[in-house]
């Protein structure tokens, strides 16, 4: 019988590359050795800045699927399978951390369960019934981890989530999973504007507001993207400083992953650094997407019939004789009263 791991996703060159992926088989991938030696330097190096800056320039997949780049709008073809990641600094509340992998090898709906690039945790793959539900899916996976005390990462919700390369010559292969069946759908999470004073609304202001309520509308995602989100923070936080905390929630609502504290995590650090992005750089991703701010602002009005106005009435003179034979003239408005009224 055919493996579940037997299908094709998309590879990247390293983590930083969102463009021109290239076609892998999963179970090539996960039986090669090509980069253990780079996998074995990483896990050799005590600095976590720089062994975070090694596993970057590592490969990288996509295991739930085939994309034409790596954003969830540009998902070609589910690969059927759900990746999980269990990462120790999370998890130091269990005391037998390292017997974790025997334990999950037990589940029949697990396909793979291997160490993590810095082997400091756990990484696995799960075969899934419905991939179009893949969130859904997700959340219940994540509930049912809950449920034994395990805590895992959050960003496999997105279907576009990465996988850098990692070596474990000891991993755990199931190739006749049983697809997992169970689903709960995700509230969204919800973001509350912050009371802020009244700014002066300039031509900037009035071009992101444009832009904004298309996005609104349309509920388009521009943040998929790390890249792209990280660009337009610092365009908003060097355009409208603080002001732009709620522009930059407003547009990044919309990603699947979106997370209220890391979306002000991320505003503070664009603050900081500022990222040397005008808002010129938010106009040009929305662009990209069909968003312009033309198409809002300068809309045709339609034309206003001229109002005709009523000529006035002229006032009218009227003679008039006394008892004593003296006669004299008054103005009468069109009221019918005297003018010297």
């Amino acid at each position: 019988m055919q493996s579940v791991l037997d299908v094709e996703v998309s590879i990247f060159p390293n983590y930083t590359t969102p463009d021109n992926p290239r076609r892998v088989n999963m179970l090539t991938w996960l039986t090669s050795a090509k980069y253990a030696d780079r996998v074995a330097t990483i896990r050799a190096t005590s600095d976590k800045a720089q062994r975070d800056k090694l596993k970057t320039t590592l490969p990288a997949i996509t295991p739930s699927g085939l994309f034409t780049r790596r954003a969830e709008s540009c998902l070609l073809q589910h690969s059927g399978l759900l990746q999980f990641d269990i990462d120790f600094k999370e998890n130091e509340h269990i005391e037998n951390f390292n017997d974790l992998r025997a334990e999950l090898c037990k589940v029949k709906n697990i396909a793979f369960c291997g160490l993590s690039v810095s082997g400091n945790g756990f990484w696995g793959l799960v075969p899934i019934s419905d991939p179009t539900r893949h969130k859904a899916h997700f959340e219940a996976l994540r509930k049912w981890f809950a449920g034994f005390g395990i805590i895992i990462d959050d960003k496999p919700k997105n279907v576009a989530s990465l996988r850098g390369y990692s070596y474990d010559p000891n991993a755990y292969f199931n190739h006749q999973a049983t697809p997992y069946r169970q689903q709960i759908t995700p509230e969204p999470e919800r973001y509350t504007p912050r009371s802020q004073p009244p700014r002066f609304q300039t031509s900037e202001t009035a071009k992101t507001e444009a832009i904004i309520s298309q996005i609104e509308a349309g509920r388009v995602d521009l943040t998929a993207d790390y890249g792209d989100w990280f660009a337009i923070g610092c365009a908003l936080a060097n355009e409208f400083g603080e002001a732009g905390r709620d522009y930059f929630h407003r547009v990044s609502h919309y990603y699947t992953g979106y997370d209220v504290a890391k979306t002000d995590k991320q505003f503070d650090h664009c603050k900081r650094g500022k990222g040397g992005h005008s808002i010129a750089m938010f106009y040009k991703i929305a662009a990209m997407r069909g968003i312009y701010y033309k198409s809002a602002l300068e809309a045709p009005q339609r034309p206003t019939a001229p109002q005709t106005v009523p000529k006035a009435k002229p006032n009218t003179v009227e003679r008039y004789t006394n008892k004593f034979g003296d006669t004299f003239e008054v103005e009468i408005t069109p009221d019918g009263i005297p003018a010297s009224w």
